[in-house]
């Protein structure tokens, strides 16, 4: 590690790391209640996220009234909360601990005998509920050699720091802005977990790379590279979510059956939004709503944040 990232900009890092260290040491439900804890106190502070999330619920549930917009942005914001003790867990808990958590799967054969196949190669496509980062973990560590393709932070140090805690179960974590890299992999069969239902603004929603299609009745700026890396290496897309289970019992990973791209960059995206749709229906309150989803406006429509 390099002697510049003890510079005192970086000691408030560093004490959060070494806080999660501590804090991963205790058993599973002391993680999860002091977590909900530290996020009940720094709520204020995070006023434009629950902001954002309002406005993407209003979206998302037009018929909801706003009391039940309200209670549902509040478990919502304590569902991103728990995000934090489950990348503690990912990043941190020993194996002998970490494999007593219980996962429960359901289709997931599919992405398994995929997997399983030396002359396959699949594409996980992911979505960003709150309980991602321990489930990668879990897929990662149980089912190897297996890579994810990310988005990479611009602060150095937490980009540096993610990236070493995340390889610790991962195959590779790869820039998903270095294609090159990412379509060797895959061409030697490794398979990888992609998550693109995030909008970065015109640097991620260019013309080649994007489309305006519906999410909720609104149209969204919906990245086409999953269907442009199936063609270029003959990759099978599954498309998954994972969820909470209830009283903290565990999570759940749901596969659904291989997405048949049909070249229209619109319909393929309609699609793909659909099946996320019907996943957040179920668990509306685990969806990263804190996401400014809706940034990114076709020509000319008003600014919705």
């Amino acid at each position: 590690m390099s002697k510049r990232f003890l510079a005192p900009k970086y000691l408030g890092i560093w004490f959060v790391i070494g806080l999660m260290k501590f804090i991963s040491l205790f058993p599973y439900k002391f993680q999860i209640y002091f977590t909900l804890l530290i996020g009940a106190l720094v709520k204020p502070l995070l006023k434009k996220r629950n902001l954002i999330a309002k406005v993407n619920l209003r979206i998302a549930f037009p018929d909801k009234p706003e009391k039940e917009i309200e209670t549902l942005a509040n478990e919502s914001y304590k569902s991103m909360v728990l995000a934090g003790a489950e990348a503690m867990m990912a990043w941190f808990m020993p194996n002998k601990k970490f494999n007593k958590l219980n996962f429960e799967k359901e289709n997931f054969e599919v992405f398994e005998k995929l997997h399983a196949d030396p002359n396959k190669t699949v594409i996980v496509l992911g979505f960003h509920f709150h309980c991602i980062e321990i489930i990668g973990r879990y897929i990662g560590q149980n089912y190897s050699p297996f890579t994810v393709m990310y988005q990479k932070n611009k602060n150095e140090l937490i980009e540096k720091l993610i990236k070493e805690y995340r390889e610790k179960h991962i195959y590779k974590c790869l820039d998903s802005k270095n294609f090159v890299s990412v379509i060797k992999t895959l061409k030697k069969h490794i398979s990888m977990w992609y998550a693109p239902d995030q909008d970065f603004g015109l640097e991620s929603s260019g013309v080649d790379n994007s489309i305006f299609a519906p999410f909720f009745g609104k149209l969204c700026s919906t990245l086409t590279v999953t269907p442009w890396l199936a063609e270029k290496t003959g990759a099978v897309v599954v498309p998954a979510y994972y969820v909470r289970l209830p009283k903290y019992s565990g999570y759940k990973i749901v596969v659904g059956d291989p997405l048949k791209f049909t070249g229209d960059d619109y319909k393929d995206a309609e699609m793909t939004n659909k099946f996320l749709e019907e996943a957040i229906k179920k668990y509306p309150e685990q969806y990263l709503w804190q996401h400014r989803r809706y940034r990114t406006r076709p020509n000319g429509e008003t600014q919705i944040y």
